[in-house]
């Protein structure tokens, strides 16, 4: 047998003796104390914490014409009192036929408002509205804002909820802090989410 066979045969027992090693059962004791250094698995907190993830809230929209304008009430439908921390709800509509006038926040249930939103894109047809709150709201009925419109001519026109997404990258969502994680638990919204008449 020549030298480079016997280093080749040699290198392959030794791979192969490595190998089996690392193969080898542990002692009987071993896997028990394995199995208790696994942190244990709470059921009752993992199914608490999905029930809370759930999405079970609704986006709701009443309009009201008057002289020219047209006050659409944006309010949340929390049916299971859920605790909700803030809410992204920006709205899509023509701009041919609305001009965003002004955002009304004096009776919403949330104190703060998010930066940079709250505010109209009259060219593109956008209402960027973000509110949020210290602490969580549970009521079944959450007052958003109210968004005032001129109404540029006669006619039925739309209103549509804009770039909604299950997580939290859209821009329409309503948030609630779970275990420390951020959840969306709005549910997906009807579209379009208002017709006003003329």
């Amino acid at each position: 047998m020549k030298a480079k066979d016997i280093l080749i045969a040699t290198a392959l027992i030794l791979t192969l003796t490595s190998l089996l090693n690392g193969c080898a059962l542990l002692p009987k004791e071993a896997p028990e104390a394995t199995q208790s250094a696994a942190p244990k698995i709470n059921i009752e907190k993992v199914v608490e914490t999905a029930r809370a993830a759930q999405k079970s809230i609704n986006l709701a929209f009443k309009a009201e014409r008057e002289n020219g304008q047209v006050t659409v009430t944006v309010t949340l439908n929390n049916p299971e009192n859920k605790l909700v921390t803030s809410v992204q709800s920006w709205l899509s509509f023509d701009p041919s036929r609305l001009y965003g006038k002004e955002i009304k926040t004096g009776d919403s249930a949330f104190s703060l408002i998010a930066p940079y939103d709250n505010t109209f894109d009259n060219e593109n047809g956008l209402v960027m509205l973000g509110r949020a709150n210290p602490d969580p709201l549970t009521d079944k009925t959450i007052k958003v804002a109210e968004v005032v419109f001129d109404i540029k001519g006669e006619g039925a026109t739309m209103i549509d909820v804009y770039d909604y997404k299950d997580d939290l990258s859209g821009h329409t969502s309503a948030n609630s802090v779970i275990e420390g994680k951020p959840y969306n638990i709005l549910k997906r919204p009807n579209s379009p989410a208002l017709i006003i008449e003329k």
